[in-house]
């Protein structure tokens, strides 16, 4: 059986078969993608990001890759346009004359578009 090297923050090197370890890829964004692990020696789930080269490492080792969780929310990148209108000095100081007020997050929930979608 394939024993792969990773490396716990607590425990330092372990060993670990294909079946011990997670990889989850995003064909959308690279840089969300990950594997996962529980160490053997102090059970701690260890979480690391998964480039294309440790991906290809990983998959030679007999490693399954799976999908990144689809229902997860999609983080925007800096090099993505914004479509919405510039953020002002106004919205600024609007911003912080809510987050004032003791029902602020009730006035922010009440001011999303998505919470009058159900």
């Amino acid at each position: 059986m394939t024993t792969i090297k990773a490396t716990c923050p607590t425990c330092g090197e372990v060993g670990l078969t294909p079946d011990e370890i997670e990889l989850r890829v995003d064909s959308l964004d690279a840089a969300a993608s990950f594997y996962a692990f529980a160490c053997p020696t102090c059970r701690d789930t260890v979480r690391k990001p998964a480039d294309a080269r440790i991906v290809r490492l990983l998959m030679s080792g007999g490693v399954a890759v799976r999908p990144a969780d689809p229902a997860a929310p999609r983080r925007r990148r800096l090099a993505e346009r914004f479509d919405g209108p510039p953020f002002t000095h106004d919205d600024l100081l609007d911003f912080h004359t809510l987050l004032a007020r003791d029902d602020w997050f009730d006035a922010l929930v009440q001011r999303d578009p998505r919470s009058r979608a159900a």
